[in-house]
């Protein structure tokens, strides 16, 4: 009878884990191809127009983004896109867990990489 108990119980917290960790997961993805797409189609765009855009996807999203860690760079000849959010996971009844996510959306930039002719 004992073993059953524990057995539902781990199975328990892992659903729980399961039920957790998937939307958050599911959103930084849907999150992160939403990111490629901008760097990919707005090369052209200010680098305000670029953040604006990427908060507006935060949002989208549910994604607990703040503007001050969202970075446009524009290297030689790449377009990139850097965003950085924590997302707190309740595990158990007292217990959180910090996930931090790590964005980078990049793309080339062939109209300044010096490959016109």
């Amino acid at each position: 009878m004992i073993r059953k108990i524990v057995k539902l119980a781990v199975f328990l917290f892992i659903a729980n884990g399961l039920y957790q960790v998937t939307p958050v997961a599911l959103h930084n993805m849907q999150f992160k191809d939403a990111l490629q797409q901008l760097v990919l189609y707005s090369q052209k765009a200010t680098d305000a127009e670029l953040v604006n855009r990427a908060m507006a996807l935060a949002d989208e999203n549910n994604i607990p983004l703040d503007r001050e860690y969202v970075r446009v760079r524009r290297d030689t000849g790449a377009l990139h896109i850097d965003a950085s959010y924590v997302e707190s996971l309740k595990l158990l009844l007292r217990y959180s867990y910090p996930w931090e996510f790590d964005i980078d959306a990049q793309a080339l930039d062939l109209t300044n990489a010096g490959l016109r002719r």
